[in-house]
């Protein structure tokens, strides 16, 4: 698309604003997607498929958001951000096969590696700590499943006891007497919700976690590779889907013009980026709800809106990618996953390509463990890793052939990954206004989804909810 022979595929340079007399341009659209990750893109694909125009305005030079596919030196596509696929998630695999891309299953094959406490121990479907302790984590997680099953998907708030579960943290109710017994058993549950929210336990409100339990159907489905979320790879990266897509936007999408403010009416809105400015019906703002904040808005939010947004923060994850010649744990019967309750790095897993050549490790820090490695200089951010690596899968793991890492609270455009969590009180106290419009404002983002809150899934359910908004609206 173009206006007043201005091409408009980034910021419009300050020489073409001064020969039009300081004026910059302005287009007409049905509708503005602010945000071009995978709920704003698939948002802007369904409007246009209804024969609607769109203009989609994105703040970084890449779309897809929270997911991030590049590539290592030896073009080996590297997930730097969003990664899986799997059951349940139909919406994902819906647009994938729409948009001719193909997913794989991550290795699973082998044992798993769980590193305790002055320990590393292989494993097969249960930890490797002691009877009691694994019957207390079976416990704990069947109370949270069954917990679960009674939050209303669609209003969590309005649940019978929603206000309780509400007022406490996930990491109050881990420790308070007799939910879940071992100790043991207590770090693991607090290990998988720092992995799940990128936060302490003791900042999310139980309520929240409940919630994202009850979206996956089940605590299990959330933590596991077969039939779960860790179960399929996008081949090519995660990004694969979304490339395709914008592709497919053409002119319509925007690189590079982060939104800064939107004025409505009873007429219209007027939706301001950097170097442009566009006129539409309805705008639906697919951006991060602590950075939707940062956008103007005229009139200003509600007061719910306004106080939800200021109370959904990111949480911290850095996210390592170490690659070698071959998945060489493969051949020592392991499958790359791993597990730990006393380290920096919680989390491994296999993220090799579908011919498993190279070898890629992915290592994860979450909430304050992100934090802590991130205060450490690189050098020795790189050792304490590789180190860890050394420890679970053997000296071959200390000399990769690339490294690389990323630590999502520092980008400027997300400030955290994957999602926003709530605290405690949020989501009762603001939760309605969500995803409730503000008069020809609408709202996508995984952490509006219902299925699959806080997944690529959940990000493709909400632009096609809210694409479905502003299609019936006037």
């Amino acid at each position: 698309m173009r206006a007043g022979g201005i091409d408009q595929s980034g910021p419009v340079p300050s020489s073409q604003i001064a020969r039009y007399g300081g004026f910059v341009p302005t287009l007409d659209a049905d509708v503005c997607v602010a945000g071009a990750g995978y709920a704003g893109l698939t948002a802007a694909r369904r409007v246009s498929q209804a024969g609607a125009t769109v203009v989609v305005l994105e703040a970084r030079d890449r779309v897809a958001g929270r997911v991030w596919t590049h590539r290592a030196p030896d073009g080996t596509p590297i997930d730097a951000g969003g990664t899986w696929l799997g059951p349940g998630q139909d919406a994902a695999y819906k647009l994938a096969a729409e948009m001719g891309v193909t997913t794989y299953p991550t290795w699973a094959e082998g044992a798993n590696v769980f590193a305790g406490p002055g320990s590393v121990k292989r494993f097969g479907n249960a930890p490797p700590i002691n009877p009691i302790a694994v019957a207390s984590l079976a416990l704990g997680m069947a109370r949270l499943d069954r917990m679960a099953r009674r939050v209303p998907l669609d209003e969590p708030w309005n649940g019978r006891r929603a206000e309780a579960w509400d007022s406490r943290s996930a990491g109050q109710w881990i420790n308070a007497a007799g939910n879940v017994p071992a100790r043991d058993a207590r770090a693991l549950i607090g290990a998988a919700i720092r992995g799940l929210f990128t936060c302490d336990p003791s900042e999310v409100s139980l309520l929240h976690a409940l919630y994202l339990n009850r979206s996956a159907n089940g605590f299990n489905r959330l933590l596991t590779i077969e039939g779960g979320y860790q179960q399929d790879r996008v081949t090519g990266g995660a990004q694969t889907i979304a490339d395709r897509v914008a592709a497919d936007l053409g002119d319509a999408l925007r690189l590079r013009t982060p939104v800064r403010e939107i004025t409505q009416d009873s007429n219209g809105v007027v939706v301001r980026g950097e170097g442009i400015e566009v006129r539409v019906r309805r705008v639906i703002v697919a951006i991060p709800p602590a950075l939707s904040g940062y956008v103007s808005y005229e009139p200003q939010l509600p007061a719910d809106r306004a106080l939800l947004e200021q109370r959904m923060p990111a949480g911290s994850i850095l996210k390592v990618s170490a690659m070698y010649d071959e998945p060489f744990w493969r051949a020592d019967g392991l499958n790359g996953q791993s597990v730990a309750t006393a380290s920096p790095i919680e989390m491994t897993l296999d993220a090799s390509p579908h011919d498993g050549v190279p070898g890629v490790l992915a290592a994860f820090g979450f909430g304050p463990h992100a934090r802590t490695l991130a205060a450490l200089e690189p050098a020795e951010r790189r050792r304490v890793v590789l180190a860890t690596l050394v420890d679970r899968f053997g000296p071959r793991a200390g000399d990769p052939i690339h490294y690389e890492e990323i630590d999502w609270a520092d980008e400027r455009w997300s400030r955290g990954c994957y999602m926003a969590h709530m605290p405690p009180g949020v989501l009762t106290q603001f939760g309605r206004a969500l995803r409730a419009p503000v008069g020809r404002i609408h709202w996508a983002g995984t952490e509006t989804a219902t299925v699959s809150h806080g997944t690529i899934d959940g990000a493709i359910r909400s632009g096609e909810r809210a694409a479905t908004e502003v299609l019936a609206a006037d």
